[in-house]
């Protein structure tokens, strides 16, 4: 049963990251790839955890500790993908290779054990096989494998610096605050702050066990196994909840930081108010509603605006998601050509066909939507 909690957590991150990766370069955040590449990592630590666990690893070798330099990338990309949210960021910064210098430190401790030959490496992990606690206590690197108890440090440290980027945020953006979307992407990332926080906790609990020798009263591969299951759920929890809300990733696209001073930064707002005119105006001159299963990424590619932002300005300065919006131009020329007479020489089928519609229902819905009336209902009230 447990391991199929890690299958399930290691294909969640796997999924997670393909949805945020499958889009068009062009169309990829930032934001989005720190996501994807953490979701990636956290995949890599899964699977090497479960090829340990299962014995598989004797096949592949070269694997063994591959995942321990990789633990030490999770909490800097957490920390620099939310930071990445609420400043609208679209690279690093300068400075930000300081956070991988824990990465690089424990890949020069583990190198020699890297470059060691197969036959060498491949006994080893058949001792390590046999009694998994020398996974945690023989020395495969230049320095004792207590190194490995810095993580949650490391971790603790990322986690405030987390909370600490959203709590300012929310204390300089009242205004923004009240806006559902700043709401929407401000509750994803308590959501996700908290989850990998509560990952570090249950390492927490194992490390104290461990160094108090508490473990002499459970056996250490269920204490390793108890230990990382709230990891995997967390996975899983943080995967659904991108599944359930796509707009999350949207992310803040109104909001610019201008820099007053070295610690205080402005808000300033953007309308988008003549990117809104470029889509009125092209929607209005070239028809694109007109053909069926219209996607938005053909618009994006058309007004060459970025999908994201694309997204976020139907959705805001419109009011309408995406195919609202659409359908709402395709009743407005049926209406249209209703007014003209056209129902006296074609169907209304063929009117919606033509509009854009690929059935009956969609067009129905659509039109209620628009007029809160069904299309024979308008067209009597027209009459009268």
């Amino acid at each position: 049963m447990g391991d199929f909690i890690f299958i399930g957590s290691f294909f969640c991150c796997i999924i997670s990251a393909y949805l945020l990766l499958i889009k068009s370069r062009e169309f990829i955040s930032f934001s989005d790839k720190l996501l994807a590449i953490l979701f990636i990592f956290y995949a890599y630590c899964t699977i090497s955890y479960l090829l340990v666990s299962s014995g598989w690893i004797i096949y592949i070798p070269y694997i063994y500790k591959t995942a321990q330099p990789i633990n030490f990338l999770i909490p800097p990309f957490a920390y620099l993908y939310v930071r990445s949210i609420l400043n609208n960021e679209k690279t690093f910064k300068k400075l930000d290779f300081l956070h991988f210098v824990p990465f690089v430190l424990i890949v020069m401790n583990y190198l020699p054990f890297y470059l060691m030959n197969y036959a060498d490496k491949s006994k080893l992990v058949n001792l390590v096989i046999n009694n998994v606690e020398l996974n945690l206590i023989q020395q495969d690197g230049i320095v004792s494998e207590k190194i490995q108890f810095s993580r949650p440090i490391q971790c603790l440290v990322y986690i405030i610096l987390q909370w600490k980027l959203i709590l300012i945020f929310e204390k300089n953006n009242q205004d923004l605050i009240k806006e559902s979307h700043t709401r929407l992407i401000l509750n994803w990332l308590k959501v996700f702050t908290t989850s990998i926080a509560l990952t570090v906790i249950s390492f927490i609990v194992f490390i104290f066990i461990f160094i108090y020798g508490l473990n002499n009263f459970i056996q250490l591969d269920d204490l390793v196994f108890y230990s990382t299951i709230p990891v995997a759920l967390c996975l899983f929890y943080l995967s659904s909840y991108l599944v359930v809300n796509p707009y999350v990733l949207v992310g803040l696209p109104y909001i610019h930081y201008l820099k007053k001073s070295e610690n205080v930064s402005n808000i300033k707002l953007i309308n988008y108010e003549e990117e809104a005119n470029i889509i009125l105006d092209y929607f209005a001159k070239t028809k694109p509603y007109l053909k069926q299963n219209l996607t938005i990424n053909e618009i994006s590619l058309e007004v060459n605006i970025p999908l994201k932002l694309l997204s976020f300005i139907i959705n805001q300065h419109f009011k309408l998601n995406f195919n609202d919006f659409v359908n709402k131009f395709r009743i407005d020329l049926i209406v249209e050509r209703m007014q003209n007479g056209d129902l006296d020489r074609f169907t209304l089928s063929s009117i919606s066909e033509e509009a854009g519609f690929s059935n009956k229902t969609t067009f129905l819905s659509a039109f209620k939507k628009v007029h809160n009336c069904t299309p024979t209902q308008f067209i009597q009230s027209q009459l009268q």
